[in-house]
């Protein structure tokens, strides 16, 4: 996609500027699967370009910003073996029935009734936490997508690291899904992202196009003394290329690693999400 990626962050890396126009982003190529109504939200899937990138907190500061948007939301824990998702995200109840649990229904092909299995936060939004145990025999991520957008819920999937996770292929062959890559605001990760973007590329891209240009890339910056240049350097580099880069900006609130109150965030930080949302899910 790039002549070479691995220049990104590189001193004197920027070529000279030019006088020819930039190329137009490339199209998109994975089929919707139906088509939404006016102003509805895309299903997300938040993913980590890296470990510690963030995943979490950007999937429940989207969830927060798509309640405030008037959207029936489910945040859902879809990595392999669970995180910590409603650990830090159900504030106001912590369910003890889980993802799988809820799948698997009362023993037949149907889910059990959403309503009665979701964890809560005071935002408004449901939760769905999983554990290591599989999902059932023949359910995928697919399953889950169908059933919640069957109920008229918006998802947020926290698809943590790394994303050639197989339970995430489900998702990702899903055009309706709005994808986020999030990074860590440090040059390392940034580097990092290439290996992401060149295996969405061989796997969901049609000659250089396809996913990868909607893809929205997430700076997260999780210390006070983050590079700030991190952001402004895959802008550079990146631009025409990817739907987007965002950054979220430091908060004390997320850096103390228990639950989150979207309310108790700066006024900043839930700005950024409410951009990033504007961008992704419409």
């Amino acid at each position: 996609m790039t002549d070479d990626w691995s220049r990104w962050l590189d001193d004197g890396a920027a070529e000279e500027p030019s006088d020819e126009p930039s190329g137009d982003r490339a199209p998109v190529v994975r089929l919707r699967r139906r088509n939404r109504e006016a102003g509805a939200h895309r299903p997300i899937l938040v993913v980590g370009g890296c470990g510690g990138a963030g995943t979490t907190t950007t999937a429940l500061g989207l969830a927060a910003e798509l309640v405030t948007a008037g959207a029936a939301t489910v945040a859902v824990d879809a990595t392999a073996a669970g995180s910590d998702l409603a650990l830090r995200g159900a504030d106001k109840h912590l369910h003890p029935v889980n993802l799988q649990s809820w799948v698997y229904g009362r023993g037949d092909d149907e889910p059990a009734p959403l309503e009665e299995c979701l964890s809560r936060s005071t935002s408004g939004f449901g939760l769905l936490w999983r554990d290591a145990t599989p999902l059932r025999r023949r359910a995928t991520y697919l399953t889950v997508a169908r059933a919640l957008d069957a109920d008229g819920y918006t998802a947020v999937y926290d698809g943590g690291n790394a994303i050639a996770g197989r339970q995430l292929r489900p998702l990702l062959d899903d055009a309706e899904i709005a994808l986020v890559l999030a990074i860590p605001a440090r040059a390392d990760a940034a580097n990092r992202l290439r290996v992401s973007l060149e295996w969405l590329d061989d796997h969901y891209g049609d000659e250089g196009a396809g996913v990868v240009a909607d893809t929205t890339i997430v700076v997260s910056h999780q210390y006070s003394h983050d590079d700030s240049r991190v952001a402004e350097h895959l802008r550079e580099h990146l631009s025409g290329w990817v739907r987007e880069v965002v950054e979220i900006p430091y908060d004390p609130h997320l850096a103390r690693g228990e639950l989150v109150r979207h309310s108790e965030l700066a006024a900043v930080t839930r700005a950024a999400y409410g951009r990033l949302l504007a961008g992704v899910a419409s």
